[in-house]
């Protein structure tokens, strides 16, 4: 079950975002609210059955259009619940509703490996339930480690699992080198004291 996942922003620049929390993953399968509708991966009930797929393995049962319009509503409740904590403010108590109903739902228990006891197949709302506890997980501290971007040009929401919890950019690789490499350039020729 690896995190992240791969985007391509408007200039057409292809890039790894880790979220750092499996909701945030699954709310990262839509755009976030950064109106940018070439994020949106769940258009078809087979688009989530591969996304659940990844993550969790192969599905028994099928994925429908009902269970489709119920993803997307768990989904937007992740989406309202991470940005109101993202800038400290209080999350819509009716997507709050909506998570915490998702998570009483049965999930998909962890296992040790080695035991001869098989786990319970997984299946979508299962693994609905498993992404809603996630998230019950990360917000119930109230965000404290749920951070956004701290690139000027970049609102993407992250859930910071540094040991130091310093964690200041979405990617390192993205948005922290454009940072270093501006505040490089915005030094100045360096001077150097002839020999």
């Amino acid at each position: 079950m690896g995190g992240g996942q791969w985007f391509t922003d408007r200039a057409g620049t292809r890039w790894f975002f880790d979220s750092g929390a499996l909701c945030l993953d699954f709310a990262y399968t839509g755009d976030l609210g950064h109106a940018n509708p070439a994020w949106e991966r769940l258009h078809s009930p087979g688009d989530l059955a591969d996304w659940l797929t990844q993550r969790f393995g192969s599905l028994a049962g099928p994925v429908d259009a009902t269970v489709l319009a119920a993803a997307l509503g768990l989904r937007a409740a992740i989406v309202i619940v991470a940005r109101a904590l993202a800038v400290d403010a209080a999350p819509d108590p009716a997507a709050v509703d909506v998570v915490n109903a998702f998570a009483a739902g049965a999930d998909l228990p962890p296992q040790l490996d080695g035991g001869t006891l098989a786990p319970p197949a997984p299946n979508a709302p299962r693994a609905l339930a498993t992404v809603a506890r996630d998230a019950v997980r990360v917000f119930a501290d109230g965000g404290a480690r749920i951070r956004t971007c701290a690139a000027d040009d970049c609102a993407l929401v992250f859930h910071d699992d540094s040991r130091t919890n310093s964690r200041r950019w979405c990617s390192m690789r993205r948005c922290g080198n454009r940072a270093k490499v501006r505040a490089h350039r915005s030094a100045g020729p360096r001077s150097d004291p002839p020999p």
